[in-house]
Order: C-alpha cells, then structure tokens, then sequence
C-alpha cells in the first residue's frame, strides 16, 4: 500500500510533458543522427523522470499549507504518507539518478545535476523559486523544457550538428514556460493567502495570459526557424487559443488552453512511438481508479 501510494505521489500525470518533449525532441534528433530508439533513450527517460518523482516529493513537503488551502488532493493532508517517507524518497530517486548519469556521458551528468539543483532550489529555503514570478517561470522553461530537449544529445560540441541545426531546446523552452504560466492562474489565490509571489499573483489573470501567449508566438517563431512545421503549428495554434481565453476571461477554459498542446504533442509522440500511447492510456485507467479508491475523486479531468 505504501509502494502504491509513493508511485503515485510521484505524480506520474504530470510527468507526461516531460516524456512528450523528451520523446518529440529524440525524433527531431533521430531524424538528424539516423539513430533508433533504443535501450539508451529509455533508461535515460527513466532517469529525468525519477529526478522529477524527486522534485514532487519535496513540492509536496514545502507546498503543504498552499495545497490545502487550493484544495488539491494531497497525501500528506490525507495522511496517506509523511514528510519524512516523501523526503527519503526524494533523496533515494535523485541519487539513483545522478549516479546512473555519468555511465552515459559527463554531459548526461551535467543536465541532470542541474535539473537536481534546480528541484531543490525551486521548492525549498532560501530561494524558493516555485515561489517568485521570474524564478518559477525559468525554473520549469529551462528544466522540462530546454533540459530535457537537450538531453536527447549524447554530448555537446561545436560539432555537433544538434546544437547549430536543431532548436528544440529553445522551442521547448517556450513553450514550457507559456505552458507553466498558465497553471498559476487557478491557485493564485491560494498562494497570495500564503505569501507566494507567482506570476499570477503578480501579474493577474490578464499579464499571464499575455505572457504566455508572447511565449507560445516565440515558440512559433523558433519552430519556423527549424522548418518544423507541426511544432509551429501547435505553438501558434495554442497562442490562439489562449487569446481567444483572454477574451472570455473563464479559468476552465485557461486550463483547457494549456493542456491542448501537449494532448497534440501527445498523440504525435504516440504515432512515432505507439507503445507509449498505450502507456499513457494504461497510465490514465489506473490513475483514474487509483484517486477513485483512495480519494474518491474523479481524477484526471480535462479542465
């Protein structure tokens, strides 16, 4: 039962961006190398993802009082797991991961100390960086975003032809962020009820949504330059949606508006990689009947 309920506090829902940008960026580098997916790419998707089960945990231990007070569905409010079992958990998936890093290459070693480093300064004393407008934004563009892009690369040289011809990083970049702005415009309250200073609760719901969509055009922009046109595509068709949410100012239609990009990139990653959308649809089943018997919640929702 605990197992169980460490899985899923690990959130495994939301590490689907993260698979998704991974999985997306390995088929732009492939299309480049000539590469196939291969045992490698897997443990190495692994690997980013037992780094974010990390980064869950201990959000979860800082972000107690604001995740009671937003009313998320929280283990530790339930009692279903402590702070130190979430804490333990967090220090035994990211040493497992930083040690696996270096049998790949040092570079492999180097982004994911970063994404490290950044999961505990995100979340914990003294700079709490989920806590400030600029610092959260970054945090989550430049680790789920342009680290996990770039971590399809097994090194980084000036030859490498990744690096001068492939800007998925930098896309992902964008779009992460545009992405992770608007998931702080339905717990703005919340976190200003606790002192948080996110970009909602600095900007309001009107500066998010326009943030985002300044990101998603850039996003836009980066893909053109790539000749990647379902990236672009995605990127300016999500810039749309959000303004046409700007206009009629609903948060479930934010929530719905920063979620359709990643359902595209979902179902593109799944036709160039069927066994993953089977994974994911496995993945939704069980979360689904798991929150059912241990919340009696229906969870997941579309918005």
């Amino acid at each position: 039962m605990r197992a169980l309920d460490l899985f899923f506090a690990a959130r495994p829902l939301l590490h689907l961006p993260i698979w998704t940008v991974y999985l997306v960026s390995l088929r732009y580098h492939h299309q480049l190398s000539g590469e196939m997916f291969g045992w490698r790419d897997l443990i190495m998707m692994v690997g980013i993802s037992l780094l974010f089960a990390g980064a869950s945990y201990i959000n979860q231990v800082y972000d107690y009082e604001s995740d009671r007070i937003n009313s998320k569905l929280g283990f530790l409010q339930k009692g279903l797991l402590t702070s130190s079992q979430l804490l333990t958990g967090f220090t035994i998936v990211s040493l497992v991961a930083v040690a696996v890093a270096p049998l790949f290459s040092w570079f492999t070693f180097f982004v994911f100390a970063q994404l490290l480093l950044l999961s505990l300064i995100y979340s914990a004393a003294p700079l709490r960086l989920k806590d400030r407008p600029v610092g959260g934004l970054f945090a989550n563009a430049w680790a789920f975003g342009f680290l996990v892009a770039v971590s399809v690369m097994p090194d980084m040289t000036i030859h490498n032809a990744g690096l001068l011809g492939w800007d998925a990083p930098f896309y992902f970049f964008f779009a992460v962020g545009a992405t992770y702005a608007l998931t702080t415009i339905p717990d703005r309250l919340g976190d200003a009820a606790t002192g948080k200073r996110t970009l909602a609760v600095v900007l309001g719901v009107t500066g998010t949504m326009i943030t985002a969509i300044v990101l998603l055009l850039l996003a836009a922009l980066t893909a053109i330059g790539s000749r990647q046109m379902l990236l672009f595509f995605v990127a300016a068709g999500a810039a749309g949606l959000v303004f046409g949410v700007l206009l009629l100012r609903t948060e479930s239609s934010a929530r719905l508006a920063s979620k359709l990009p990643l359902f595209v990139l979902t179902l593109a990653a799944g036709y160039w990689y069927p066994a993953y959308l089977v994974f994911v649809v496995a993945l939704l089943l069980a979360t689904r009947a798991y929150y059912r018997w241990r919340f009696q919640v229906s969870y997941p929702e579309l918005a």
